[in-house]
């Protein structure tokens, strides 16, 4: 009896063990399809991953568009125009960034002589109200 109830279990272990090896097998093979799909698509329109794209434009170091040639004469004397403002705009800006460098460094340069008699009036001034503020008078018993 228990041989005939070991032989019924086998059969039945067998059986699970073929569904699992078909089942993985088939897998294996709808991946390997679909893989081999996708890669024939991207070939057949002309994409491929590694495929290198043009440099930005300020990577080619144009600052701006090259103008078209079918552009009326109008539009290209419009651009210059516009580009030569933009040249003395940032040529204003330079100067003015120039001007209040120098100034500062005026500025700086001042302090770094001595004090007139003024400020070092001011600073003692300031120092004693500051000490005063730090070390009060301790009240005495």
């Amino acid at each position: 009896m228990t041989n005939a109830l070991n032989k019924t279990n086998a059969a039945a272990l067998a059986q699970g063990q073929r569904f699992a090896r078909l089942a993985r097998r088939g897998l294996a093979v709808c991946m390997l399809a679909c893989v081999g799909l996708g890669a024939a698509h991207a070939q057949s329109h002309g994409r491929r991953d590694d495929a290198q794209l043009p440099p930005p434009p300020s990577a080619r170091g144009d600052r701006f568009p090259a103008p078209q040639i079918d552009q009326p004469r109008e539009q290209r004397m419009y651009d210059q125009q516009r580009d030569q403002m933009r040249e003395q705009q940032r040529a204003m800006e330079d100067q003015q960034r120039r001007q209040q460098m120098q100034e500062q460094n005026g500025r700086d340069s001042r302090r770094e002589g001595r004090l007139t008699p003024d400020e070092r009036r001011d600073l003692r001034r300031q120092i004693n109200e500051a000490g005063a503020d730090i070390y009060p008078n301790a009240r005495r018993r």
